[in-house]
């Protein structure tokens, strides 16, 4: 299980702000992207998150969210621009507590028996506005280095390592 430690941390220490960094220490964390009828087209989401005030109401669903049954808090990718020119304008971060009303988790069970992933769903869940991470319509620039850091990590390659030899293959590629 990895905790926003794993995922979240080198993130938000880019693009969240001081209490962001400081609120969102060593705790289970999920990672809430994918949705249904999207498959691998992140920017195809259709969960909104519309402004009321100092909150955003979220609604929607998510899926294959792994360990969502056991995280404190999940972040999320989420539509607030629904007329957005591209499908990748519009979208922002929001770091969200599971315990918030209007958080529903069912089980998606493996065909080994097994029960990782998970199906979210939000109905109405009021998120505070100062969990939004960089700036509102952003998320989807936020997304890729999240993504490039996720998938360095699972591979076991460190970040800086990682960095370096994209470089030098760049460099290489010039000559």
């Amino acid at each position: 299980i990895q905790t926003i430690n794993d995922l979240v941390i080198p993130y938000l220490q880019r693009f969240g702000n001081d209490e962001q960094k400081e609120r969102y220490g060593n705790r289970w964390a999920a990672m809430a992207i994918t949705e249904p009828d999207t498959g691998s087209d992140l920017a195809a989401l259709k969960t909104t998150a519309v402004k009321d005030g100092d909150h955003y109401i979220v609604n929607g669903q998510k899926t294959w969210t792994t360990y969502a049954h056991y995280a404190d808090w999940m972040f999320a990718l989420v539509r607030t621009d629904p007329d957005a020119p591209r499908k990748q304008q519009g979208i922002s971060f929001l770091l969200i507590d599971m315990k918030t009303p209007g958080i529903t988790v069912r089980p998606i069970q493996l065909i080994d028996g097994g029960h990782e992933v998970n199906e979210v769903f939000f109905e109405d869940v009021r998120v505070p506005a100062e969990n939004l991470v960089g700036e509102e319509n952003k998320g989807w620039t936020y997304a890729k280095y999240l993504l490039t850091h996720e998938r360095t990590n699972i591979a076991g390659v460190g970040f800086d390592l990682y960095v370096r030899m994209v470089g030098e293959a760049v460099a290489r590629a010039k000559d």
